[in-house]
């Protein structure tokens, strides 16, 4: 057999092997074919070759051959040693349309590079084609790894060149059109995702919890630095999560530690450059090559909360106007009433009985104003007020049935309903009647031409007590209901309401723990309900036969001063000079040697000056320097068994009384404005 044969074996042989070793499913369809040729051909060899190569064995071969290399979806190309093409299959001519017509065996690899320059394949500006034929010749007889192109059909192929034993060259050529366009869509993706991420508004990090494994651009504005590092150093000043102090990833547990993912977060924090900035962190599961992670969402929510205090500020303030116009109004109604009376009362001295009537008039303004400021206090501190003690509901309807019917008329009848089986709330019992006494008025005021007026107290399921107060009258509108509760608003007009009345209820019921809820409807009337927890305490003890507790017996007789007079040594501490004076004349008319000091330090010099020669002590709470409470305290320490009454308007939050009152026996607290018959019993009870 001739060598071109041996060689077209040998080739087939090593195409078989090349195959055999490839992973399953690479070039499937050549496979076969060639192994079947290369059978028939080794067995074909082992016979007598025919004289005319082209008649018997060889060319039936060379004809399977071409057929099976036809068939595979590959293109395929065999040059010899010499550099001729030997096979070509149509697949491959196709992938080079400008030299289909030339590749036909017999042709040199070098005369088809030249034929490809004539026909622009080497680009329409080239000079001198020798570089490039040169290099292609080069690659063509290197046979590097294989090579992806895109041919002159417009497809992508991975080119495979492969040298044979006796020198030739086989190249395969497998179509990677579709691959590449998955390939160019996912990078299109990525790229379109990447740039999602990076001009996000908002910071993104990841963090495995030893370092930041990303950060994007709008993370690094933000943080004021594009250094991992750095973003990991940066302090949170404050968080809702934490006190004091802390670094972020200090604070945030391990991922992957099996604790759920913390909620989001707002914080201040430092930048690098020292700003401070206000941010919400959402903590979300992450994984970055299959280890756990956090990733981190940062909004930078500095202008938003800086909005937020400048609406709360306006708001405020606009609060602060509409307090401040409504306590100016009602004070100067008082201050009119009793400044004129006290006119009156100089004019004609010697008529005592108008004096007398001016005196009484200033007296019911001054317990007005007294009032007022006892309804101002109570919107300004939560809690119990220090009046609150366990109160029967029903006895103190009862009093106000009783207070009230002569001024509502029978134009406005007052009904009760139920008793709440005796129900006991912890209460201030003036602010429940005051409360009380608000809502029927308004329920009279809301039914100009008459109706009823129902109060009715019912026990719930739930152990609690209800107090409803209910008109037919024209309803509240839809439009301010949400703002009845406000200080001072009113829908009344101008001189007709002081706008503090719901709002004293609302405060009331809230600092006995309980609620508020209003039903109301346009021309059919309004009910309020009004919800206590029921005490689980003993019923209050009746005084008067009547079942009512004395704190709320707007009608009991005050006790006179008279009979009370006691010889005593008094330390009067007082800042303020006419108060001063008012409980000095009080307590001289008791009978009492009284010192004044005008300041804590003045008494405590005063209180040593007389070498502790006290029978009691009367000090205001709120002073400048050393408040009463150390004034107290100190002279405790020189006599523990010392009398002492102390007195505020608003006693100090940031200070507590525990350790001065818990000595009943010893130590009292009066409310200003002090009343002089209240004094009186109360340092007699503390004398005597």
């Amino acid at each position: 057999m001739d060598r071109p044969d041996q060689e077209l074996l040998e080739l087939l042989t090593s195409l078989g092997a090349r195959l055999s070793a490839a992973p399953p499913g690479a070039l499937a369809d050549l496979r076969d074919p060639l192994r079947a040729l290369r059978d028939r051909l080794s067995a074909a060899l082992d016979d007598p070759v025919p004289s005319d190569p082209l008649e018997g064995g060889e060319a039936h071969f060379r004809a399977l051959l071409s057929d099976a290399i036809g068939c595979v979806s590959e293109g395929f190309v065999l040059f010899g040693a010499d550099g001729r093409l030997v096979l070509c299959n149509d697949r491959y001519r196709a992938a080079y349309p400008l030299l289909s017509d030339h590749l036909v065996p017999g042709v040199r690899f070098a005369d088809l590079l030249r034929v490809a320059v004539e026909r622009g394949a080497a680009g329409d500006d080239l000079g001198d084609p020798s570089d490039w034929i040169a290099e292609r010749l080069n690659r063509h007889i290197r046979s590097g790894p294989p090579t992806d192109h895109q041919l002159g059909d417009g497809r992508w192929y991975r080119i495979s060149e492969h040298a044979t034993r006796f020198g030739g060259v086989v190249k395969i050529l497998t179509d990677i059109t579709e691959l590449k366009r998955h390939e160019e869509a996912l990078a299109d993706s990525e790229a379109r995702y990447r740039r999602l991420v990076e001009m996000a508004p908002y910071g993104i990090l990841i963090w495995d919890g030893l370092r930041l494994r990303f950060a994007n651009r709008s993370a690094a504005l933000i943080l004021g630095s594009a250094d991992p590092e750095a973003m990991l150093r940066i302090p949170l000043v404050e968080a809702t999560e934490f006190d004091g102090v802390q670094r972020l990833f200090d604070w945030l547990p391990p991922p992957g530690s099996g604790l759920e993912a913390p909620p989001p977060v707002e914080a201040r924090f430092v930048t690098a450059q020292g700003a401070l900035r206000e941010l919400e962190v959402g903590i979300h599961p992450f994984a970055v090559e299959g280890e756990a992670a956090w990733f981190l969402v940062l909004t930078d929510i500095t202008g938003r909360k800086q909005a937020e205090r400048a609406i709360q500020q306006a708001q405020k303030m606009q609060a602060i106007g509409q307090l401040a116009g409504g306590i100016a109004h009602e004070f100067n109604n008082m201050l009119t009433a009793i400044g004129g009376f006290a006119q009156m009362a100089r004019r004609a001295p010697q008529d005592r009985p108008r004096v007398e009537r001016c005196l009484t008039e200033i007296v019911k303004a001054t317990d007005r104003a007294s009032g007022l400021t006892a309804q101002l206090l109570s919107f300004g501190r939560p809690g119990q007020t220090d009046a609150a003690r366990p109160v029967r509901v029903g006895a103190v309807i009862d009093d106000l049935r009783r207070f009230l019917g002569p001024t509502l008329g029978e134009r406005h009848p007052l009904r009760t309903e139920g008793a709440g089986g005796g129900a006991v709330v912890t209460i201030d019992p003036a602010l429940l009647h005051q409360s009380l006494l608000n809502l029927v008025l308004n329920a009279r005021d809301a039914m100009p031409e008459g109706g009823p007026i129902t109060i009715a107290v019912e026990r719930t399921d739930d152990l609690g007590v209800t107090i409803t107060v209910g008109d037919t009258g024209c309803g509240i509108d839809p439009a301010v209901i949400d703002r009845i509760f406000e200080p001072f608003f009113t829908t009344k007009e101008p001189g007709a309401g002081t706008g503090l009345g719901l709002a004293l209820v609302y405060s009331t019921v809230a600092r006995a723990g309980g609620a508020v809820e209003v039903d109301t409807e346009l021309g059919r009337g309004t009910v309020f309900t009004l919800r206590f927890p029921v005490e689980d305490v003993a019923e209050p003890q009746a005084t008067d036969g009547s079942g009512l507790d004395d704190a709320f017996l707007l009608d009991a007789e005050e006790d006179e001063m008279e009979g009370l007079s006691m010889a005593a040594t008094v330390l009067l501490v007082e800042d303020e000079a006419q108060v001063r004076d008012f409980i000095r004349l009080t307590l001289e008319d008791m009978g009492m040697r009284v010192v004044c000091a005008a300041d804590g330090t003045e008494a405590l010099r005063a209180y040593a000056d007389h070498g502790g020669a006290f029978d009691l002590l009367v000090t205001d709470l709120v002073m400048p320097q050393v408040g009463g409470a150390s004034v107290a305290r100190a002279l405790r320490r020189e006599n523990p068994d010392l009398p002492t009454v102390l007195m505020s308007g608003y006693p100090p939050e940031t200070e507590s009384l525990d350790d001065l009152l818990a000595d009943g026996c010893r130590t009292v607290f009066l409310r200003k404005p002090i009343n002089p018959d209240e004094l009186a019993d109360t340092i007699h009870a503390l004398l005597i």
